[in-house]
């Protein structure tokens, strides 16, 4: 019954779509919005698109590849030469060199591909927010998400529930396969809710705070972690607005408190679920500890996560010294373990090694930056903060291994790039600026 579901809900959300790019949106947009929606369409059916097809590659796969190398015929050369994707660059060469010293060239081929899919969106979005504005490119973004939020209404409704946890909690979510890419999708719409502006789509509070409730309905601690930020940005700038300049200092002061006991309430009424984490931060040295000396209790904490961490840093240490530089290459962590580091930042450290790790650090520190110069104050705290939830969640999970989690990103990255920086010097204009009549006040030269 709920796989015929889908196919309703799917062709609705593909009219939806359709009626959305045949109007007042521009191509790069268009693009952004197939590009997502056909991940989400497909990843619905993850029974048929998840398997291999065709020498190897899914249906799933053979998506993104053909969203990556359409994107690349269709985004001027130029976008890619964007100097804030120069430490982007440096981090897609760390990953070439482990693969190559590590001969695992398949694997090395199938990170590539993610990240263009990653480049292309991102560039898409990027043009699309220098044409239009980000008021009005997730405004339109948002028509991506109809389909995976509509089955996860459906889901509860209907009592269609994954279990998950041991302790009995279970999450909804629309039928899809894994919480944790899941859980990525409900966190983009949560941001891309929060990135348009007021009165710029209908109920759009409503839909923020319905956002949020379907994030906790996924019941995946680290994404829940992750949007706090947004969540406490949105709430409190809907109120600032809202308010005479004479009461500004009274009521914003109560409702930060208000905010704040909330969050507490919030905190102590899924206790159980966070448990672990105060364990976790009372007992740091467990991820340094080597696995052999692990009890039965320890292995327990989230989920097992940090004995996890512990045979991915103990296989570190004991490694070689070319691997310990480069690592082990990608996706070589399938030969010697059973499950994924469940840490982005460990899995970088045993796959691309020192190297790799310093230089994605590097990557992270440069959007740190780069979100910190942004003109807009509403803005620069809403990127900053969000890719701040985006990087604690990398350090329990990971969600830039799927392209659920590499959407999310490229929507931070392309806002990121696009943003005016905050600074009155004028940004010489460049020749694709002068074709299309872009504004090159409102970000670095490309």
């Amino acid at each position: 019954m709920f796989e015929g579901l889908k196919v309703v809900v799917g062709l609705i959300s593909f009219i939806m779509v359709y009626r959305t790019i045949t109007g007042n949106c521009n191509k790069y947009l268009a693009f952004a919005i197939c590009a997502i929606w056909l991940r989400f369409f497909l990843s619905a059916f993850h029974t048929i698109t998840y398997p291999s097809l065709v020498a190897g590659f899914s249906i799933n796969a053979l998506g993104s590849i053909g969203v990556a190398g359409l994107g690349l015929l269709l985004i001027p050369t130029a976008v890619f030469t964007l100097r804030k994707l120069f430490p982007y660059y440096l981090f897609f060469a760390a990953i070439t060199a482990s693969g190559i010293v590590n001969f695992e060239i398949p694997g090395t081929i199938n990170v590539l591909v993610k990240w263009c899919y990653f480049l292309v969106l991102s560039g898409a979005l990027f043009l699309s927010i220098r044409m239009q504005g980000h008021a009005e490119t997730f405004k339109k973004l948002a028509v991506a998400f109809v389909m995976p939020v509509t089955l996860q209404v459906f889901s509860l409704l209907l009592g269609e529930v994954k279990a998950t946890e041991a302790d009995g909690s279970a999450s909804y979510i629309g039928g899809y396969n894994h919480e944790a890419a899941f859980s990525m999708i409900i966190a983009s719409f949560v941001f891309v809710i929060g990135l348009t502006e007021r009165g710029s789509i209908r109920f759009r509070s409503t839909l923020f705070t319905l956002a949020v409730v379907l994030l906790m309905l996924v019941n995946y601690r680290t994404a829940m972690l992750a949007i706090l930020p947004i969540v406490a940005v949105f709430y409190y700038n809907l109120i600032e607005q809202r308010i005479k300049p004479s009461q500004k200092v009274s009521v914003m002061t109560l409702v930060t408190m208000v905010i704040i006991v909330s969050f507490m309430a919030v905190s102590i009424s899924m206790r159980e679920r966070f448990a672990d984490v105060g364990t976790l931060i009372s007992n740091l040295d467990l991820v340094l500890k080597a696995p052999i000396y692990f009890s039965e209790a320890e292995k327990d904490i989230m989920s097992a996560r940090v004995y996890i961490w512990s045979l991915y840093i103990n296989a570190f240490v004991n490694a070689d010294l070319l691997n310990q530089v480069f690592g082990f290459g990608p996706g070589a962590w399938s030969k010697a373990f059973d499950l994924y580091a469940h840490n982005t930042f460990v899995s970088y450290l045993y796959e691309y090694g020192v190297v790799g790790l310093s230089l994605f650090i590097l990557l992270c520190l440069s959007i740190v930056l780069q979100a910190i110069s942004v003109f807009e104050l509403g803005l620069r705290k809403v990127l900053l903060l969000s890719f701040i939830g985006f990087l604690a969640m990398n350090m329990a999970t990971m969600p830039l291994w799927n392209i659920e989690g590499l959407i999310f990103f490229s929507l931070i990255g392309a806002q990121v790039f696009a943003s005016k920086p905050n600074n009155k010097r004028r940004t010489p204009i460049s020749g694709i600026e002068k074709i299309m009549g872009l504004n090159p006040t409102q970000g670095n030269a490309i």
